[in-house]
This record gives C-alpha cells, sequence and structure tokens, in this order.
C-alpha cells in the first residue's frame, strides 16, 4: 500500500473535506462546500481541477463596439438569443428561460418547482451544487446509485425502487458530473415514464453535453414533458464569465420560471446577453476552438490512465471534459492531492463526490499543461506503488 494512501492528510483538508461538513455545512448553512472550496483552493500553475475549456477572449467572439449593449429589450430575456438557443436544441423560444449559468438555472428551476418537505430524488455520485440545492430550498431527499461497478450508467431499477408517490423531482446530469459517462436516451425515456407514473419532473443538467459535438444527443427537452434541461456556454465554450445560461422545458413551465425570476433577477444583464448572443452567432469557431483543445488532452489522459492500471481504475467515457478515476490501493485521495499542490498541481478530491477514493481530473486547458500535470500526478502514482 502507498505511504500516502496509509497517512491521514491535513487538518486543513480534513476541516474542509469532511463528510459531515458536506451535508451540515451544505444545507444549515445554505452553501456550496464544493463552490466554496473551488473558489478558494482549486487554482494552480497545472489546473487540472477545472471542468471546462479554457477561457475565451473577446477576439473569439468577433466583436463589433455596436455588439456590446448596456440597456434594450430584454425584460423576459433578449428575444434574439432566446431564438438562438430555441434553434440550437431543436425547441421554441417560450420553451426558454434565461439564467446565470447553469447553477442559475437549476436554482430558478428548482425555486419555481418545489416547497418545503418535497420529496426530490438525486443521483448518487453527484455534483454537489445539486445536492445543496436541493437541501437548502427545504426539500426531502432520497437518492438512488450510478455504480463505477456498471460503468456510472443509469439504472432505471435503482430509481424505481426509490421513486414514490411523493417524488416531486429527480435530479441527474448527462454527460455525468463527475464520470463524464453519457446517459443513453433510450434509459432516460425509461427515467421520463417511471417520473410520469408518479406525476414528477425530471431536471437534467446538460452542461457538458455540447462537448460532445456531432455524437451528441438531442437535449432531454425532447424525451418528454417531464424534462427540463438545463445548460449554458460556461463548460464546453470557454465562456464562463459570461454567465450566459438557460433553462429548456414546457411553455407553461417556462413562464412560471419567469414570473419566478421577477423575484430573483427580475432582468437579467443586458451585456451578458447581448454578448452571449454573440456566441451563438460564432458557434461553429467556438466549437473549432473546443475540438482544438480537447481532442489532443484526451488523448494524454486516456494513455495515461491506461499505462497507470496498477494504481488507479477508471471509467473513460469516448469524449469527455472529465474523467473521475479511482485508487485501487488507498481510502482516499485527500493526501495525493495535498502531494500534488507541493508540486502546483490541483485535482478535485471526490469527497466532494462522497467517493473519497475518488478524483476528478479536468482537461479543457492547454495542452503542455495538462501533460505537465499529468506527468506530476505519474510521479507520485509510481513513487508510491
Amino acid at each position: 500500500m502507498p505511504s500516502w494512501a496509509r497517512l491521514s492528510s491535513s487538518w486543513a483538508c480534513r476541516s474542509i473535506f469532511s463528510g459531515s461538513d458536506l451535508r451540515a455545512r451544505g444545507s444549515e448553512m445554505k452553501s456550496s462546500v464544493y463552490m466554496t472550496w473551488a473558489k478558494r483552493h482549486a487554482a494552480a500553475r497545472y489546473n487540472l481541477a477545472g471542468s471546462g475549456i479554457l477561457g475565451c477572449s473577446p477576439q473569439d467572439l468577433r466583436l463589433r463596439p455596436e455588439d456590446i449593449l448596456l440597456n434594450g429589450d430584454n425584460a423576459d430575456g433578449l428575444p434574439a438569443l432566446r431564438a438562438a438557443i430555441a434553434a440550437k436544441y431543436g425547441a421554441s423560444p417560450d420553451q426558454v428561460v434565461l439564467g446565470q449559468g447553469t447553477s442559475g438555472a437549476n436554482f430558478l428551476a428548482c425555486a419555481t418547482l418545489l416547497e418545503p418537505g418535497d420529496e426530490v430524488l438525486v443521483e448518487q455520485p453527484v455534483y454537489e451544487p445539486l445536492l445543496a440545492l436541493a437541501r437548502t430550498l427545504g426539500a426531502t431527499v432520497k437518492r438512488f446509485a450510478r455504480r463505477f461497478e456498471n460503468g456510472y450508467r443509469i439504472e432505471p431499477e435503482s430509481i424505481r425502487r426509490s421513486i414514490s408517490r411523493r417524488t416531486k423531482l429527480l435530479v441527474l446530469t448527462s454527460p455525468h458530473n463527475p464520470s463524464g459517462v453519457v446517459a443513453e436516451p433510450a434509459v432516460l425515456s425509461e427515467v421520463a415514464d417511471l417520473a410520469a407514473g408518479v406525476g414528477a419532473r425530471v431536471l437534467l443538467d446538460e452542461v457538458y453535453r455540447d462537448i460532445l459535438f456531432e455524437d451528441a444527443p438531442p437535449s432531454g427537452l425532447h424525451l418528454g414533458p417531464q424534462f427540463i434541461a438545463t445548460n449554458s456556454l460556461t463548460k464546453s465554450y470557454g465562456l464562463s464569465g459570461l454567465r450566459g445560461g438557460w433553462v429548456l422545458c414546457d411553455a407553461e413551465l417556462a413562464e412560471r420560471m419567469r414570473r419566478m425570476n421577477d423575484l430573483m433577477g427580475a432582468v437579467g444583464p443586458m451585456p451578458t446577453e447581448a454578448l452571449s448572443l454573440q456566441a451563438f452567432r460564432n458557434l461553429s469557431h467556438l466549437e473549432s476552438r473546443s475540438r482544438a483543445l480537447i481532442e489532443p488532452n484526451a488523448r494524454l489522459v486516456h494513455d495515461f490512465l491506461r499505462s497507470h492500471a496498477a494504481a488507479i481504475e477508471c471509467v473513460i467515457p469516448p469524449r469527455s471534459l472529465t474523467v473521475f478515476p479511482r485508487l485501487k490501493h488507498a481510502t482516499s485521495c485527500d493526501l495525493l492531492h495535498d502531494r500534488l499542490r507541493e508540486r502546483q498541481t490541483s485535482i478535485v478530491p471526490g469527497r466532494f463526490f462522497e467517493e473519497p477514493r475518488h478524483f476528478r481530473l479536468g482537461f479543457g486547458v492547454q495542452t503542455a499543461d495538462v501533460a505537465e500535470g499529468l506527468r506530476h500526478l505519474s510521479e507520485l502514482l509510481r513513487e508510491h506503488s
């Protein structure tokens, strides 16, 4: 067993990562422990903790001065932007609700649908802010498993065992965060049937969908009226700073969300919406840029994972922005994380996904930085194998 696998992690890591923090601090303090950590501790010279494409420059949007608007007709979202989103995903503009990133879209959807005490069924492992959101809104949270042993696929039978007449909402991600595994449309259709049987909705976070390019399945919107799909320009296009997100759902629910938003942001920021529109007008260029980053990086990561099969095991999706390896000879990755920090390299500890033996590894940055970060990780794995 590696020496770092037997040792306890630092006090700082224990205080930030503890399981009680994940439960109590994410609900009682009405916050996300993962986002607190990500804002304060994830940055590094070789950042493998991030899960999005390297940030764009203004030149990538091919902006003209007249494209930058400070004010305009966007009471319920800039009409041209809603139309562009609808055209991209095969919706109608009245099915599009704008939000501040996918996180803002998820909050808007949940705040519209949920009352305190409503039962919410959440996948496990899950992106922790989704779990914290349900608990913050006062929901009674139940879980269903996406198992490593089954390639993190959604298993309808696991949902069937957990869903009840009290279930108001199911929460899942595809591609899955953290593993990057894509749910098959046929499986999601089964989930839709299960939800319909108890009168529940399904929130499907699709923030990584567009990184699949031509292999992307249809948006969850098209799987039935039970589905609410959320997405943004943040992860797949390198536009995190814009906070340009949206919800796709049936028109009646979309109108309810717009009225809920009157109590929150009321009107979206016009510069964000105008620049997001420019992004959609230049989407083919942004997709090419993302592809040029992700494809060589994915080859590096896949080769790395296969070369360290003695120390780690991993479900490797054909295309993704993240992977979620599991250490074979340790009960936690915390000390591995600490040792990497000494080498100016970051990963996301699996505790944030309730899987302490795992870590999430992102590779949407410059290829040279991915290579160097993997070299540091490789050295530690070989040193203690």
